[in-house]
């Protein structure tokens, strides 16, 4: 039942068109509800398998299955960190977090605060839904950017400051390789 008010905030801000025409549609154009629209597509297939795999890696999940969804760059930076493992030192240098989500504790749903045109992009942000309670907060805002008539996750912004993009190309330069 509180899902069911949601779902209503969520037709009110993206009207009543197909979510999944407007994602990656030729037909569509590129504005903010087609990008809000595409990001809580992600959201929500994404959020409920990384609440259920809690005590795994359900990023790694999502670039393998959804590899599509993700820009190039940010693909092969995601899968540069994949397959990276502890150092001979015992340091570990890969994500140990959710990027897509910001935590540790993945809440079981996320939704769509606003959409904002941040230059040729949108920036997404996002709040989750915990036991049932909307956190007022935003925990990470997805950037989309429109290539070749469909969106693409380019980059995910945290509260803190930092960007994932940042992220991998420092963990990177920890080992030794290049994200570039």
């Amino acid at each position: 039942m509180r899902y069911i008010k949601y779902a209503f905030i969520l037709l009110a801000l993206f009207g009543t068109t197909s979510r999944a025409d407007s994602s990656s549609s030729a037909s569509s154009m590129p504005d903010a509800n087609s990008a809000g629209a595409f990001v809580q597509d992600f959201y929500d297939w994404y959020a409920p398998m990384a609440y259920r795999q809690k005590n795994s890696l359900p990023w790694e999940t999502a670039i393998t299955l959804k590899s599509d969804l993700f820009s190039t760059r940010l693909s092969v930076a995601l899968k540069r960190d994949k397959f990276s493992f502890a150092n001979p030192d015992g340091s570990y240098t890969a994500l140990d977090s959710d990027p897509f989500l910001n935590t540790y504790n993945p809440c079981e749903h996320y939704i769509v605060e606003k959409v904002v045109e941040y230059e040729k992009n949108f920036r997404v942000s996002m709040q989750a839904i915990c036991d049932g309670k909307l956190r007022q907060k935003v925990v990470v805002w997805a950037e989309v950017t429109w290539k070749k008539d469909k969106w693409l996750f380019s980059n995910f912004y945290y509260p803190e400051g930092q960007d994932l993009f940042t992220m991998l190309k420092k963990l990177s330069k920890k080992r030794g390789s290049d994200t570039e």
